[in-house]
């Protein structure tokens, strides 16, 4: 373990989350891999800095997490997780990991059957899983309504989610334009409307819902006990991933270029101040890498190599590729 990673057997959390925030999943393993009676949040956190390293190993360490906290329906859920990310990249595996998912996930209701996440992740396992694979539209508005009786808003965000999958989107802007004239709700039902459209190609009505997280704000609440924290929390994570969405919009479209780069900055600056958890969020390194292409795409050379000069480490294959292409270009026009 490095040594500045620990103090006597503790293991620095704020110090791993930086690193973490950073994109140095390297260092974040080395800390806590060899760490003996891991938390749930060291769990989590080691198995996000492996989801971006090596699959395979962070499905050995979610398995782990399962045998150490059977009784914690967040080693499901993070175990579900990495089947997902497993089945994504595997075409041969694929509905074998789904399997695994779907049964991690009816695992962690039945451990905590008032969780309304757990409900929420079984939910959207139904609605983007074929049915091949065990999704089922009939189940996932079964949830929907299940989620409703637990939590009123929550339900509502579900039927929304629901009614874009069944291609019933005038019920679910409905449902959406309501919650994005509450202010507990307006960033949330932005962000999710934008990223459904994004996913769809929409992108004229993705920049229309997105691009009202540039001028949103949320309070800000310093205290992780209090009973705003939770709240807070949330409304922070969807306004910083719908800024990035922004920003991957306009990468996408090949349009919004300079609505692109503003939420990119906003989302770089928010996210390297921030207090709340960002394992679950783009890292700095996705960030940097949309921020160059759209600088380049704005033929601004330079701004683009100082995008590009502020990555550090390694991410998937996938990022390798897209930054390969993008020195490529670079060398083009210098």
């Amino acid at each position: 373990m490095p040594e500045s990673a620990g103090i006597g057997a503790e293991i620095n959390t704020e110090l791993l989350d930086e690193h973490f925030k950073q994109g140095d999943y390297a260092f974040v393993i080395s800390a806590l891999e060899d760490t003996n009676s891991k938390t749930p949040e060291q769990y989590n956190m080691l198995i996000s800095a492996l989801m971006n390293t090596d699959l395979d190993d962070a499905e050995d360490i979610a398995e782990e997490f399962i045998a150490h906290y059977k009784n914690d329906y967040r080693a499901y859920h993070t175990h579900a997780s990495v089947m997902g990310a497993q089945a994504s990249s595997s075409i041969f595996s694929a509905l074998g990991y789904a399997e695994k998912a779907k049964h991690s996930l009816e695992a962690a209701i039945t451990v905590a059957p008032e969780e309304v996440n757990v409900y929420q992740a079984l939910m959207q396992f139904h609605l983007m899983a074929p049915s091949i694979a065990g999704g089922d539209m009939e189940e996932a508005e079964k949830l929907a309504d299940k989620i409703a009786t637990l939590d009123a808003l929550e339900g509502q965000f579900a039927k929304a989610k629901f009614y874009l999958e069944d291609e019933q989107t005038e019920k679910a802007s409905a449902i959406y334009a309501s919650l994005s004239q509450q202010d507990e709700t307006k960033i949330r039902a932005s962000y999710e409307l934008g990223s459904f459209y994004l996913s769809d190609e929409r992108y004229e009505d993705a920049f229309n819902a997105l691009s009202a997280l540039l001028t949103a704000s949320v309070v800000s609440v310093e205290d992780t006990e209090s009973e705003a924290w939770e709240a807070y929390e949330k409304n922070k994570s969807n306004l910083l991933y719908g800024k990035y969405r922004l920003g991957q919009l306009a990468v996408e479209s090949g349009d919004y270029t300079q609505s692109g780069i503003t939420a990119l900055e906003q989302y770089i600056e928010e996210y390297n101040a921030t207090n709340i958890e960002t394992t679950h969020l783009p890292s700095m390194n996705w960030a940097h890498l949309r921020l160059a292409e759209l600088r380049l795409n704005a033929n601004d050379v330079e701004q683009a190599k100082n995008a590009l000069a502020s990555i550090q480490g390694e991410e998937d294959k996938r990022f390798a590729k897209i930054l390969k292409g993008l020195k490529k270009q670079l060398n083009k026009k210098a």
